[in-house]
């Protein structure tokens, strides 16, 4: 059996793996546009900054992928799918068949139509590429602003800062984070990441990118303009399935699957950020993970065990600082409940959602105590609310409570 995935992300690699795993006859092929192997993504703000190079953010060794009998093709550009004929063209023309198709092609970053947004020393990061092609652009530049406060905004913020730019962060929402943290987390956090160096604007709604040829600043809605040499527009993704017009597979804002991932095209499927299921793209790792796990078993023939999803959480490092959230982060209903711990001196924040009872959503900043049991018990539905406030201390005995 011929599988062919396309995409060599954390989704595509992870179900790559798991297919050899579950089947060693399998002839396994990855399709990448990538020119590089599948290396973590988080590991990018260390690539601008300088204090990492490629080899540092790759994930496995050449010949691992040898080891595994795994054929990866580079720097190859998906054209257009098949379904009927269980074909793919490429960019240059030829023609790839199939038995089955996994789709993991990821995301694109999202770059609003800023005016100015192609001038030079605009950029986004997504990619290795792109993270290194930043690091150059900013040598011996002094100032850059970055637009959006997500987690890849800070940590290119981050990366920027370490290069020795002073380096301002334009956030459109009212805090940072705001579907992963309520209002008082992100200021605590806010406060910890202005510690080093960089300088934080929310609610700071972008007008224009100034300059003519290179970049010279942005000017905000309100008239204000801040200098800049290097821009970084860091406002999203966007699930990339551009390459799947006209093969008749049922997409939305991404590719619909179903609870084993398959889509609406017989021996297709997609996983991680390319995937729609119940209408819902999370983007996130552990989430990328979970259904690759899934395709790998359904693709290879085992259909015993659908794809369940869990409340996602996300444990994040943003410029050195531990963040978890999993959950609720706020009180909605009657009979909801909100145990918070802050303290500013120590930066340590820790907060937990009970509705009647049972734990829904939980955000813990600066500690990493905890935060599996804690997105366990979310999972799991788990009625705490015995416990009441030492839910969110740090000497709270998560394993007992687990049971």
């Amino acid at each position: 059996m011929r599988i062919v995935i396309i995409g060599n992300g954390i989704a595509g690699v992870t179900t790559a793996r798991r297919i050899r795993e579950l089947d060693d006859s399998a002839d396994v092929q990855i399709i990448t546009s990538e020119p590089y192997h599948f290396y973590f993504r988080p590991k990018l703000p260390g690539l601008i900054a300088g204090e990492l190079e490629l080899d540092d953010v790759l994930a496995f060794p050449a010949d691992w992928y040898a080891s595994k009998r795994i054929d990866v093709r580079l720097s190859t550009t998906v054209a257009s799918v098949d379904p009927a004929a269980h074909t793919l063209t490429l960019d240059a023309g030829e023609t790839v068949e199939w038995d089955k198709l996994i789709v993991a092609s990821g995301a694109n970053a999202f770059v609003p139509p800023i005016p100015g947004v192609d001038l030079d020393g605009v950029f986004s990061v997504r990619s290795a590429g792109d993270a290194l092609a930043l690091r150059e652009w900013a040598r011996n530049r002094k100032e850059a602003v970055v637009i959006g406060g997500g987690l890849l905004g800070l940590e290119s913020a981050r990366g920027l800062c370490h290069s020795g730019l002073d380096v301002t962060v334009l956030e459109f929402a009212d805090w940072l984070l705001p579907r992963q943290l309520d209002e008082d987390g992100a200021a605590l956090l806010q406060r910890a990441v202005e510690k080093i160096g960089m300088t934080i604007l929310t609610s700071a709604h972008t007008e224009t990118i100034e300059g003519s040829g290179s970049v010279t600043g942005v000017t905000l809605k309100e008239g204000r303009t801040i200098p800049a040499e290097a821009v970084v527009v860091s406002t999203g993704i966007r699930s990339a399935i551009s390459f799947l017009e006209g093969s008749g597979i049922a997409t939305d804002r991404a590719v619909i699957v179903d609870e084993g991932m398959r889509t609406s095209a017989p021996d297709v499927y997609a996983v991680g950020d390319v995937a729609e299921f119940e209408g819902v793209t999370w983007g996130i790792v552990p989430v990328a993970i979970d259904q690759a796990e899934v395709a790998a078993r359904f693709a290879t023939g085992d259909e015993s065990e659908p794809y369940i999803p869990v409340p996602p959480s996300n444990t994040l490092k943003i410029t050195g600082i531990h963040v978890f959230s999993s959950g609720e982060s706020a009180c909605g209903p009657e009979g909801c409940v909100e145990y918070v711990l802050s303290d500013e001196s120590a930066g340590l924040y820790r907060k937990v959602v009970l509705q009647d009872g049972i734990i829904v959503g939980a955000i813990v900043i600066g500690s990493r105590t905890g935060v599996r049991e804690l997105g366990t018990m979310i999972e799991r539905g788990l009625d705490v609310g015995r416990h009441g406030d030492a839910l969110v201390t740090e000497t709270f005995d998560f394993k007992a409570a687990l049971g």
